[in-house]
């Protein structure tokens, strides 16, 4: 169990698959118009043998160089759509050579509803070695690949990977027998582009899918910009569609199409959310069994499947405009799944499928995506998959436990669910590494010399070259030896040195600097820094904030950026000289290759944008004006003197600097958020303090004046220096301080340098311990762990300190990298991870009475905690009420706990028993939501009811999109989030207060028990409405009369004499409600709308932790 992953999960790499050699110099082929190889190809394929050896460009993509013989034979074999896509005339482009070439492994080709394509050229032997390998290729160098032998290029053989070519005859033999079977795609196989003259002559529709829906209307934007059409919305509220036609410019991948139909529309974030199956959601099942159990796919939102499938409907092209990083590659897919099979064609729709990259929706950079579209990357959405499926597991594992174990045992943990997270626990364990720092910080006091020299009327203070000491003796046998000399001591002024130096501009801006800044300049959290920056893209203003990314890529416009801010009345003059005097390159940062820095996409003026949003804005427009500004040129003093008496010890200096020109500090208003600049020639701002140091004299010399404490005695500096051209030495004792609780900004350095979490998703880990109350926000935007926090993360190293410290977590987000890349398979990295943990779950299950001893010191116990609330039914003891959260009774005679439903506020009632047999226990009434509405709840039945309303009936109608039976049971900690009825309306106590049924949502009206003088209503058990009857009504008689259709109670109502409110003046009537026209025609029906907010506490199921917490996806 306290094994390391790393050596663990090494297995997941492919080290084991056999190597192929490679020439650095090797000259790539080219093709001619006809597809064949040149002549100098030709010669050089001659010389080598019918078995052709497959050889590898180290600085280019493969190229498959084969026998003549064979490759006129597979030239003629080539499928329609091959041979258009190899021929160079067909396509009307130029090939280019790839840059790069990936390792990948075999993947199953039914992920995410993978399609299959057909290839007539490849041979049995070669589809089983080649569908194992797969190349991420730009679409320009994808664009007109061709098979050039047994070996196609649309699975290129990559650096590490060894190929053996058939021999001719059964090479031949197999692809004539195999000829029509179609082969399954490798996960991030780029596909054979689709006929560059597909629709030649016809009107083709193209489908555009964005991540939301402003994203759908930026790319519509964007795309209709140039067209004479008007942008029209021709149906949907929540997922507009928005259709125009053009007939210029064309469609890049099917340029002779008469005329191209645009659909634009959109997902709202996760199309599915990963879940366990039905049977392993109870937290009753042994958590040690959900490392092996099975997991699905579930759909966020019906309506938003049906959406995709009913507008993918005979489309011909596709083309996803998810967000550019692997969360949006997820995404892509899961959009993939609902169209691939409506669209046009659909056993070859995948080569008619594209990615747009982009990184701004202005409509500039939307239009360059449009014509430079690619294609999606299998690999990084399985990376995803991966993540998700280990998130969940272990998080939902070790949460279950822990709380079951310690919510059965305390009263007062604080918390509604004691969660565990492969990402959120290592970072509770910065924090509270840094509080036990202080905490065990023992003061040591230390002395050191003072020099302070009156020069110019100023006092200047000298730093001792010697640097502190812990021997307070040593110091002050120093000090006596200065003044053992019968003449008074000197200072020396050995030399003083002036210099300019520059303090660099600073690097571009990524996103886990943009969230350091926000926290120390602005005091804004991660959390709402990263959501302002996401409103401020999704609105135009700025680029796409999640990037790792610190350098401008070439063909960044930074003149187009700066003079979009040039009549901006803040920075607009500092901009125009700038663009007058040439903006400077920025520093050279680090290229990640997905997403360009953070910078403004377009000006807002003083007034356009409020709040934080304005503030971010504010920091990032002038942080990149700053990125291409001039240095700062700073004057440095450093001026050395020496106490010769004190021999080798003597050596002081004193420092200052001026700013000459300010350069980039003239714009950035925030400088403290800047790292230390690592260049040795640029100033560091804790060396030199900014001050003007009075003239000095190289060789001058000062008389140092007799301290008034006497010699060999600890002093201060006094007025002793009084006169101009005097100096003291004193001792100056001084004592070490802790060092501070961890800032967010300290927290987002530690998790990035110790690979916890990605840029978009440090800022989730951070609020997460906040809403667990595993830390707080103190002063300063500093993060203090609670009690709980503390005792949690201490529990943690006691039985297994693996589970809070970072190495773990950043091995598995080392092995999801891999994934990405083609380098390791998902399901061995899951399995090896998976193996890993269920291993150290249970030694942490053998060992918990280690945590349970920090805890039982630490809170109160179930029977220490409480007040009696309601009786129980098998013991007719009192029942306590722990507040909680979560609320729950506990019986201290049995030791049992009865949870309460989450949501509402349980109160006692008036004694009544719960009438089902052979259960007796006391009922208590339960208050939830706005309206609020009123119910009867028996805890016993409440835990133990059969009936889940949850099902996969009120799953359906959650599909259907049926707002009004929208369900109101939202999961929460293994209870229920209950914003409805706890019990279900077959419930005894349920029915023998029904009056009618709510045909709406499927639930009862029930008579309210609290409803009593005027305020007489009927409240639905399944939605928040409420029934309220006439102001007259005094007294409302449930009966014993039921209807024989329904099951629901006639009533009696009983009126006030002056108040009648019908017209036939009886101040009693006997009715059943739902046939009483006149008293319905007299109720007052409200119906509200009550969504639940998203919880801050982990469920079980979800995207458990991942990396925007399911984008898109409200959870209960």
């Amino acid at each position: 169990n306290d094994s390391s992953l790393p050596s663990l999960m090494s297995e997941t790499t492919l080290d084991e698959r056999p190597k192929i050699k490679s020439k650095a110099k090797q000259k790539t082929p080219r093709l001619t118009a006809a597809g064949n190889k040149n002549p100098a190809a030709k010669k050089s394929s001659k010389k080598k043998n019918d078995a052709a050896k497959v050889t590898l460009n180290a600085a280019t993509v493969t190229k498959i160089t084969t026998c003549t013989e064979e490759s006129s034979d597979i030239e003629k074999m080539k499928t329609p759509s091959t041979a258009a896509v190899g021929n160079p005339q067909r396509t009307g482009t130029k090939k280019k050579a790839p840059s790069k070439s990936k390792e990948t492994v075999n993947k199953s080709s039914t992920e995410h509803g993978q399609p299959q394509l057909k290839q007539s050229n490849v041979s049995e032997q070669d589809k089983s070695k080649t569908a194992n390998k797969s190349s991420v290729l730009k679409d320009d160098e994808i664009e007109q690949q061709s098979s050039a032998g047994p070996v196609s290029l649309t699975s290129p053989v990559t650096s590490g990977t060894k190929s053996q070519t058939p021999s001719k005859s059964s090479s031949q033999k197999d692809m004539k027998k195999k000829e029509d079977i179609p082969l399954p795609i490798p996960p991030n196989q780029p596909q054979l582009t689709n006929d560059i003259n597909y629709g030649s002559g016809k009107p083709i529709v193209v489908l555009h899918i964005g991540e939301k829906p402003s994203i759908a209307q930026a790319v519509a934007k964007g795309l209709c910009s140039s067209s004479t059409n008007n942008l029209t919305s021709s149906r949907g509220k929540s997922l507009p569609v928005y259709e125009f036609s053009v007939t210029s410019p064309p469609f890049p991948k099917a340029p002779n199409a008469s005329k191209v139909i645009h659909k634009v529309t959109s997902v709202a974030g996760h199309v599915f959310s990963v879940d366990f199956v039905p049977q392993f959601q109870s937290w009753e099942i042994d958590p040690v069994h959900l490392f092996s159990a099975p997991i699905v796919r579930k759909p966020c939102q019906g309506s938003v499947v049906k959406h995709l499938q009913y507008e993918a409907e005979g489309v011909d092209f596709l083309v996803l405009w998810m967000d550019c990083d692997r969360e949006g590659e997820n995404i892509n897919f899961e959009a993939l799944d609902c169209c691939l099979s409506s669209m046009k064609g659909a056993s070859t729709a995948y080569d008619r499928v594209y990615r747009a990259y982009f990184s701004a929706i202005n409509p500039s950079d939307i239009q360059k995506a449009y014509q430079r579209l690619g294609k999606p990357d299998k690999n990084q959405s399985l990376s995803v998959d991966a993540r998700q499926e280990l998130d969940l597991k272990v998080g939902v594992a070790f949460s279950r436990f822990q709380t079951k174990f310690f919510q059965g045992r305390y009263g007062d943990l604080d918390s509604g669910v004691l969660s565990y997270g492969p990402c959120q626990t290592p970072t509770l364990g910065f924090c509270v590494q840094r509080y036990l720092d202080i905490e065990t910080f023992s003061p040591e006091p230390y002395w050191l010399l003072d020099l302070s020299i009156m020069k110019r009327g100023r006092v200047c203070k000298a730093t001792w070259d010697s640097g502190r000491s812990f021997n307070r003796k040593k110091v002050e046998q120093l000090l006596e030896k200065c003044w053992e000399k019968s003449t008074p001591p000197s200072v020396r002024i050995l030399s003083v040195v002036s210099k300019h130096r520059k303090q660099g501009r600073p690097t571009p801006l990524n996103t886990v600097a943009l969230l350091k800044a926000c926290s120390k300049a602005l005091g804004i959290g991660p959390q709402h820094a990263l959501h302002a920056a996401e409103r401020l893209y999704l609105s135009g203003y700025l680029s796409y904030p999640r990037t790792e990314s610190t350098a401008y890529p070439k063909s960044f416009d930074i003149n187009g950026a700066l003079q979009a801010q040039a009549t901006d009345s803040r920075w607009g003059s500092y901009v125009r000289e700038l663009l007058q005097d040439g903006p400077i390159q920025s520093k050279r940062g680090v290229d990640m290759g997905d997403h360009p820095p953070i910078t403004p996409c377009r000006g807002a003026h003083p007034g356009e944008l409020s709040g934080d949003m304005a503030r971010v804005y504010d920091l990032v427009v002038r942080h990149f004006i700053a990125t291409v500004s001039r240095d700062a040129d700073w004057c440095s003093t450093k001026v050395e003197l020496e106490v010769k008496a004190l021999e080798e010890h003597g050596k002081f200096t004193i420092r200052g600097k001026q700013l000459v020109s300010p350069g980039f500090l003239a714009i950035l208003l925030h400088k403290d958020y800047e790292n230390e600049q690592s260049d040795p020639n640029e100033i560091d701002d804790n060396e030199e303090e900014e001050k003007v140091l009075p003239e000095f004299v190289e060789g001058e010399e000062v008389t140092l004046s007799s301290p008034n404490s006497g010699s060999g005695k600890v002093s201060t500096v006094t007025s002793t220096c009084a006169t101009d051209g005097r100096a003291t030495l004193a001792i100056k004792e001084k004592m070490t301080t802790p060092p501070s609780l961890l800032s967010e900004s300290e927290l987002i350095t530690l998790m990035e340098k110790n690979g916890i979490g990605t840029d978009a998703s440090i800022s989730t880990h951070i609020e997460n311990i906040l809403k667990r109350n595993y830390v707080s926000l103190v002063s300063g935007r500093r993060l203090e762990p609670t009690k709980l926090g503390l005792v949690l993360a201490q529990g943690y190293h006691l039985i297994d300190s693996s589970l809070v410290l970072p190495q773990v977590r950043a091995s598995i987000e080392g092995e999801c990298n891999k994934i990405a890349k083609g380098l390791a398979s998902k399901e061995t990295v899951v399995q090896k991870a998976l193996n890993f943990f269920q291993g150290k779950f249970t030694f942490f299950v053998e060992n918990i009475a280690k945590m349970d001893m920090l805890f039982g010191s630490s809170f109160a116990r179930l029977e220490d905690v409480g007040k009696p609330f309601s009786r129980c039914g098998l013991t007719r003891r009192y029942l306590q009420l722990i507040l909680g959260p979560p609320p729950r009774l506990y019986n201290k005679f049995t030791e049992t706990v009865y949870a309460l439903p989450c949501g509402g506020t349980a109160k006692q009632w008036t004694g009544k028993k719960c009438p089902v047999p052979d259960c007796d226990f006391e009922l208590c009434l339960y208050t939830v939501g706005s309206p609020s509405r009123t119910y009867p709840l028996c805890p016993n039945c409440f835990n133990t009811s059969k009936e889940d309303l949850n099902n996969d009936e009120a799953d359906n109608r959650v599909d259907d999109n049926d707002a009004i039976h929208e369900l109101k049971l939202h999961r929460l900690a293994g209870r229920t989030l209950t914003l409805a009825c706890p019990l279900p309306d077959r419930h005894p106590a349920i029915a023998e207060m029904a009056v009618m049924q709510d045909k709406e949502s499927g639930g009862l009206f029930i008579l309210d028990p609290t409803s009593l003088g005027s305020k007489w209503r009927l409240v639905s058990t399944r939605s928040p409405s409420v029934m309220h009857l006439p102001q007259g009504t005094e007294k409302v008689t449930l009966l014993d009369r039921i209807d024989d259709e329904t099951g629901c109670h006639y009533i009696q109502i009983d009126f006030k004499e002056d108040k009648i409110p019908l017209q036939d003046g009886c101040a009693k009537r006997i009715c059943y409600l739902p046939k009483d026209e006149p008293m319905l025609a007299a109720i007052r029906t409200f119906r509200g709308s009550e969504t639940p907010k998203a919880s801050n506490r982990r469920g079980t199921g979800g995207r458990g932790g991942g990396r925007r917490g399911g984008r898109g996806f409200r959870r209960g």
